[in-house]
């Protein structure tokens, strides 16, 4: 790998600090969005069970249909038990963890933009394994599917938001990621309870489609090329996604920066491991995020931390089983409120990318997973009241509370859990170990939602459901702890001020500079 440093190619100091251009930040925006249709895909087989899952219990949930469903040579669809429905919701956390790992490896090794575009075609094989299922079987291999595309797409799409944003738009641009995401379950949400099962499962293989259509002229991103020795293809990705294309000095000074940090982290984990250094591959990466101190090693310990927290304050079971969770009597139809649900998740993340580079995260973690906490807590007392005493809590002056608590976590998880850890893990770690430490960290979240989704159904069944909501409770207590006690803010700083901050050894900087 070649990094040699251009010193032909500087910028002067008055240019040093100009703002990014409208028409960069467009580019800039437009490469983000067409990548993140792909996160619309993840949350649209997210969704899906949300709409779906009550009727899997009736012997008719294909209906109506033609063909097999309609006593074919195989006969009507099997109903599904709670228990196979929980497998069917829980089963693409699994795909997700099994995947992300080579998800990472392989975006490292072949790149962001090919490893992106090939999660289209598994999304659209599980929807055709979806439209074929007569019982389980085929919905748990489309659902396992489904785990192992979202995994490539989470992961990818993470890295090439961070890393063809400007540090003025990394924040933003990773926000919107999320808010993609959240509005492909609205998608579903708004879809599912109003069409037949068949065109159900057609109109979502419409989304990966989109995707590959959209994303198909997106440039590479210019830190992996950088990282390849392509610095040529990297300077015309740069040209494009910076609008520089009349200031070569511009590209080229871009171009030394990132070469620069690469440089300085090598330099840095070469000083601190010599072993590790040599050694190369995924067992060095690993060895830099576990053992060897420094900046990526305390970033994996705050990251795996609040998404940990994240994983756990209930975000699952609220997507896929809010249909059936609520009480029947509100003047809306579960159906309804979970619709609206879903369209005041995705205003709110929209909220959160304005927010993240105006607010910062530090304050918005606080602020709003203390507010998730008390939508989890009026929940709690709810289910409570409503199942361990003789309270009728179906009365009109109680049975708003369940759904107002819903919506109320639709404000406040977008914003705060469910964002700035997101925003965090594709900022804070060097290039060169984030195709480790990403996966890893999906890796963990997923295996948590994994057993929240599966575990949540049989809680229920054995204890009720308050237990549930009181365990998401009492975890987004602890997020508040922890974003007050241990996270520091990253609002508007460059890589390397961040990287000082994260490990108080390095010498600190009072402003971002430029390779000389």
């Amino acid at each position: 790998m070649s990094l040699s440093r251009s010193t032909d190619c500087v910028l002067p100091p008055d240019m040093q600090e100009e703002r990014v251009s409208a028409r960069a930040a467009t580019r800039q925006i437009l490469s983000t969005l067409s990548a993140g249709l792909a996160c619309v895909a993840v949350g649209s087989c997210l969704g899906w069970p949300s709409p779906i899952l009550d009727r899997m219990s009736s012997k008719h949930w294909r209906w109506p249909g033609v063909g097999l469903e309609r006593g074919g040579g195989l006969g009507p669809p099997r109903p599904l038990s709670t228990d196979e429905a929980s497998w069917v919701v829980s089963l693409m956390d699994l795909g997700i963890v099994l995947g992300s790992l080579p998800a990472g490896w392989a975006a490292d090794r072949w790149g962001r933009r090919p490893v992106l575009l090939s999660c289209a075609p598994m999304f659209v094989a599980s929807w055709l394994l979806v439209l074929a299922a007569q019982g389980p079987e085929f919905l748990y291999a489309a659902r396992l599917l489904q785990g192992l595309a979202s995994s490539v797409a989470m992961v990818v799409t993470a890295m090439y938001a961070g890393e063809v944003s400007d540090d003025g738009l990394r924040g933003a641009n990773s926000a919107m990621v999320a808010m993609l995401l959240t509005l492909g379950t609205v998608v579903s949400y708004s879809v599912g309870p109003y069409v037949t099962y068949r065109a159900f499962a057609v109109s979502l293989l419409g989304v990966p489609a989109l995707f590959v259509l959209c994303f198909c002229w997106a440039p590479e991103s210019p830190y992996w090329l950088l990282v390849q020795g392509r610095r040529l293809e990297a300077e015309h990705a740069l040209r494009y996604l910076r609008d520089a294309g009349s200031c070569p000095l511009r590209v080229c000074a871009e171009a030394d920066r990132i070469e620069a940090g690469i440089m300085e982290a090598s330099d840095a984990a070469a000083r601190s491991s010599p072993s590790s250094a040599s050694s190369g591959g995924l067992l060095a990466s690993f060895r830099e995020l576990l053992v060897v101190p420094g900046p990526d090693r305390a970033a994996f310990a705050l990251v795996i931390t609040l998404t940990s927290l994240q994983a756990l304050s209930g975000s699952d079971p609220m997507t896929a089983y809010s249909a059936v969770t609520l009480p029947n009597g509100f003047v809306l139809g579960a159906n309804e409120v979970v619709i609206f649900f879903g369209v005041v998740s995705t205003l709110s993340t929209g909220v959160g990318a304005v927010l993240m580079d105006r607010a910062g995260r530090r304050p918005l973690l606080i602020a709003f997973s203390a507010l998730q906490f008390a939508s989890l807590l009026a929940s709690a007392v709810y289910y409570t009241l409503d199942e361990r005493t003789t309270l009728d809590m179906s009365v009109p002056e109680w049975v708003w509370v369940p759904p107002a608590a819903l919506v109320l976590y639709g404000v406040s998880y977008p914003i705060g859990l469910g964002c700035v850890p997101n925003t965090l893990q594709v900022e804070l770690f060097s290039t060169r170990v984030k195709g480790v430490a990403l996966p890893a960290i999906l890796v963990s979240f997923n295996a948590l939602t994994f057993l929240v989704s599966k575990l949540y159904q049989v809680v229920w069944d054995a204890w009720g459901k308050d237990v549930a909501f009181w365990f998401f409770t009492a975890d987004c207590l602890l997020a508040v702890v922890v974003a007050t006690a241990l996270l520091k803010e990253t609002k508007g700083k460059s890589f390397p001020e961040i990287q000082d901050l994260l490990d108080s050894r390095r010498k600190r900087r009072s402003a971002p500079t430029w390779p000389s």
